[in-house]
């Protein structure tokens, strides 16, 4: 009956509240929920060097009743991966600003 009424994933953004992280907590959790957060600069560090590049902040909810822990990681693992890399997009959508180091002087 939940399947049917609510569904098994659940999706909403915080992120037009600003460009902070943005994270939630949903009021019914169904089995997967993804909330989309803010657009924000972040540090990182490229060939040993700190460069800024735009960051999504998603956080990702399960249902622990019906999800164990393990399987729950990998999915995020293999779905972190499938974001970073640009999957689906067509290959002239994509470009790595992570292989564009600005080189200061």
């Amino acid at each position: 009956m939940w399947k049917k009424y609510v569904g098994t994933v659940g999706i909403t953004a915080v992120g037009m509240f600003g460009k902070d992280a943005g994270w939630g907590i949903p009021p019914a959790l169904p089995t997967l929920m993804i909330t989309l957060g803010g657009i924000g600069e972040k540090p990182l560090i490229i060939d040993g060097r700190i460069a800024t590049r735009d960051f999504l902040s998603l956080t990702i909810s399960f249902n622990h009743d019906i999800v164990d822990g393990a399987p729950a990681a990998r999915f995020i693992k293999r779905f972190k991966e499938l974001i970073e890399n640009g999957y689906g997009l067509d290959d002239f959508m994509v470009t790595s600003e992570l292989a564009e180091v600005p080189v200061q002087a």
